[in-house]
């Protein structure tokens, strides 16, 4: 009985050594995994309110993101402010561009997920026998580790897939950044437009308002009627009603023009424009659509990231077509019984497939393929259609500005006539004043086709994705759009 007794103790003793050993190897195991632990970031709306209303163009960290675009020659020491500056404004603070850089973010996180190989995992199983029919411990101990292998390249594919779609949102970023700078180039003439047709509007106005009083100089002698003095009357209150309807445009410029950078109308106070890129019209006429058509057709930014949208839809049916092979297990196990020590290989456990070999996903990924192919030819053909249309009314539209200049150019020689014959009393002032309100007419006339003729270049810019009156070349848009800002 001593003797069992002794048996038994010293079985106890191996087997309490073996759970030692694999509570010890398991301790290790979860010690040296490097855990990520969650940070609490709650979105306070008070607080990004705050934030959103203290971005001026005033502040220190865009200054220096100029300086290092343009130079402090010509970028910040320049108190001006053009096209070129705040599209570098824009690039910084739209928050179309930050939410396309955290989609990319968020796309290049993903290839360190693509890339993870499989963790083992290890199962340790004691048994108590209740039923014992020798005088050895009760007890069965077993173990066993499950070390899967993927196979056919699975992993290569997935990552593959995961860095194409990663440049695909790369890509995305500098198409959206072409996209906030064509709108803020809208804004900018917009803003332009409105302060040159008030400042119109109120030539027009001081020159209306002098007739008035010619004409109730005239009235008060008798020299004209009462319906003619009325009729200058109505035209004088159009010109007011217009003035305030230009006032009213400036202003809600000035919005749109903060909202095109994305900062509020407040953070333009104190900023002086610069618009000596919009008061003179582009030659349309020398800029080589047809060179740079193909050059948009093969390198626009969103035509390259349709290219990658479709490279991660190859690797992604390469992907399934690998899934086709099943992944290989190995489950090394050890086991310990009534005092024997007994390990097995456990070489391999395949899934078997015989109820389907991983047609329907391939099926989807190829259908999937196809329909990005199909995205790909539409978006060259939309492309082709609007270079196409914004080429053909380039002609128009110059032919338009030709026909605006010779038309000042008259005005202003039948101005000129009768300010000299005025001079010489041939006519009287109010014949000069008349002259010189269908002068303003004509300016206003020739504004309107200038903004015309700007509106036909921007869409030229963004149709070409190239900048065509900048300092900044297409590569340093791409470059400074996918830049971190601060």
């Amino acid at each position: 009985m001593e003797k069992v007794n002794a048996y038994q103790h010293i079985t106890l003793s191996k087997f309490n050594t073996m759970q030692r050993t694999i509570a010890l190897f398991i301790s290790i195991s979860l010690s040296l995994m490097s855990c990520a632990r969650f940070q609490d970031r709650p979105l306070i709306p008070s607080e990004s309110i705050a934030s959103l209303e203290t971005r001026s163009l005033a502040n220190a960290n865009l200054k220096q993101f100029i300086e290092t675009v343009l130079g402090p020659e010509t970028g910040w020491s320049n108190c001006k402010w053009n096209l070129d500056k705040l599209s570098l404004a824009a690039i910084y603070y739209h928050p179309d561009l930050a939410l396309a850089r955290a989609q990319a973010d968020t796309a290049d996180a993903a290839i360190k997920t693509a890339g993870q190989r499989p963790n083992p995992t290890i199962s340790v199983t004691p048994t108590w026998i209740r039923n014992l029919a020798t005088a050895a411990v009760p007890w069965i101990a077993a173990s066993a580790i499950n070390i899967p292998i993927e196979t056919a390249g699975k992993r290569g594919f997935r990552i593959d897939k995961t860095e194409h779609l990663t440049d695909a949102a790369r890509l995305r970023v500098i198409d959206a950044a072409w996209m906030v700078r064509g709108r803020l180039r809208l804004a900018l003439l917009e803003a332009y437009a409105a302060t040159e047709a008030e400042r119109l509007i109120n030539q027009q106005l001081g020159i209306q308002q002098s007739i008035v009083q010619r004409l109730e100089q005239q009235r008060s002698v008798g020299e004209i009627s009462h319906l003619e003095l009325i009729r200058s009357h109505i035209v004088l209150n159009q010109l007011k009603l217009n003035e305030s309807a230009a006032q009213k445009r400036t202003a809600e410029s000035r919005v749109l023009l903060a909202t095109a950078i994305g900062i509020p109308v407040d953070g333009l106070n104190g900023i002086e424009l610069d618009f000596s890129n919009l008061s003179a019209p582009p030659n349309l006429k020398t800029i080589p659509v047809a060179k740079l058509k193909e050059h948009a057709l093969l390198s626009r930014p969103d035509v390259l990231a349709a290219l990658a949208d479709y490279s991660a839809a190859q690797s992604a049916l390469q992907l399934e077509t690998a899934n086709q092979y099943p992944n290989i297990q190995v489950n090394p196990a050890y086991a310990w019984e009534m005092g024997e020590h007994r390990w097995s290989l456990g070489l391999t456990t395949l899934q078997l497939p015989i109820l389907h070999q991983n047609q329907g996903p391939i099926a989807e990924a190829e259908a999937k393929r196809r329909e990005i192919a199909v995205r790909f030819e539409a978006l060259q053909f939309r492309i082709l259609g609007e270079i196409d249309k914004v080429h053909a009314g380039v002609a128009a539209v110059m032919t338009k500005w030709d026909d605006a200049e010779k038309q000042i150019h008259i005005q202003r020689e039948n101005l000129k006539t009768i300010q000299a014959l005025t001079k010489i009393g041939e006519t009287d002032q109010l014949a000069l004043l008349g002259a010189q309100l269908e002068a303003a007419v004509a300016e206003r006339a020739r504004l309107d086709v200038l903004v015309e003729t700007q509106q036909t270049l921007n869409v030229l810019e963004d149709t070409l994705r190239i900048p065509l009156t900048s300092l900044l070349s297409t590569a340093s848009i791409a470059d400074y759009a996918n830049r971190k800002i601060p």
